[in-house]
């Protein structure tokens, strides 16, 4: 008979602990039914994933219950996104929109706490249209409980005694992703919350067998949590390197599917000014992301294998649909060398694009320009 007491991980908040009474969980999809005028049929429309909410009964015990209590209050009160991990769900990102507190007079010791989380979703709303960004994210976040299912179904076999390989490989995954953090230039802000994230899956990297949805899951979302904020130039590099498989742990291959997602949605997130560097980016894909298909054909469900072939789809579309709509690269000729500010003018009738020509160029010195030099068409 399962042991019960067991079963359950313990739960925490940006690694506070406490203890549960009982956890809710909601969630769904939003369908729009539209009637259909003089018929007894109507129209359903999937309008995407509901918001995932949270509720727990929780609370602290013991004679350090006051200073427990005060610890978790600040927990439940610090700003941003943070990881929490419930006995039965496994760890999620969320945020708190409301809390309270109840302690009674009879029950010394005892701090009861009532909280709502919900799923902590984009950091917010962009006005830059990045549509192939976007919706690379909601397949990122899409593939979670399907990767975590399929690293389950491959870990049901492997005995504790031989899981040690994949203890490793999930605390490889753990470092590899505060590297790809480091690279990627998180906002300040956004820093404690993937550094809480990947702090709980070196934790459960201890119970490979055990917490292997868990672990997957938290492998991916995190990647996801870090792909949303990174500066896009500054991350595609430290994706495509991390997304070489390391070997092949059912733990390593996870890993390197989800830094392919994440760099196919850093590629789709770029500011890309001309036709050919849309092209270029594009061009990039295939070369990162066939490998990571290939290991994943044997290794993993195929599931997961269709997952990332979609988002690398949808990365190359959109990258397609920007260099369609940008003006393409040509090469200017003068006969004598120019400054970068005469040239932008001359040709945008903005010299504040002399900065882009030198860059463009890798010029070192704007105010002399070589006499051939590549710009992007006027």
């Amino acid at each position: 008979m399962r042991d019960w007491l067991k079963a359950f991980r313990p739960a925490s908040f940006r690694g506070v602990p406490f203890f549960v009474d009982y956890e809710d969980a909601e969630g769904g999809r939003r369908v729009s039914v539209s009637p259909i005028a003089y018929s007894d049929l109507h129209v359903t429309e999937d309008m995407g994933g509901d918001v995932r909410r949270f509720s727990l009964s929780a609370y602290v015990a013991g004679d350090a219950a006051d200073i427990n209590a005060r610890a978790f209050t600040a927990a439940l009160n610090a700003p941003g996104a943070a990881t929490l991990v419930l006995p039965m769900g496994g760890p999620v990102l969320v945020r708190v929109p409301r809390w309270s507190l109840s302690r009674e007079r009879s029950r010394a010791g005892y701090v009861g706490f009532d909280i709502e989380f919900v799923a902590a979703g984009l950091p917010s709303l962009p006005f830059a249209a990045v549509p192939g960004a976007l919706a690379i994210a909601s397949l990122i976040t899409a593939g979670i409980d399907m990767i975590a299912a399929a690293t389950a179904f491959r870990m049901r076999d492997v005995a504790p005694g031989q899981a040690a390989p994949s203890a490793l490989a999930a605390a490889s995954a753990a470092s590899t992703m505060t590297a790809v953090a480091d690279a990627s230039e998180l906002p300040e802000d956004k820093r404690p919350a993937v550094a809480d994230a990947i702090a709980t899956i070196t934790r459960l990297a201890a119970e490979p067998v055990a917490q292997a949805s868990s672990i997957a899951a938290a492998i991916v979302s995190t990647v996801g949590a870090i792909a949303d904020v990174a500066s896009p130039a500054e991350a595609v590099e430290a994706f495509a390197v991390a997304a070489v498989p390391a070997g092949d742990d059912v733990f390593d291959l996870v890993s390197a599917a989800a830094f392919a997602a994440g760099f196919c949605q850093t590629l789709a997130a770029g500011d890309y000014l001309s036709r050919q560097d849309a092209r270029r980016a594009r061009d990039r894909i295939s070369p990162v992301v066939d490998p990571v298909l290939d290991a994943l054909s044997t290794g993993l469900d195929v599931s997961v294998n269709e997952w990332l072939s979609d988002i690398a789809a949808t990365a190359a579309s959109d990258l397609s649909a920007v260099a369609a709509n940008r003006a393409p690269l040509v090469t200017v000729h003068t006969e004598v060398s120019l400054p970068a500010t005469a040239l932008a003018y001359a040709l945008y009738g903005d010299a504040g694009r002399a900065g882009e020509l030198a860059r463009r160029n890798s010029v070192a010195t704007p105010a002399a320009m070589p006499i051939s030099f590549e710009a992007i068409a006027p």
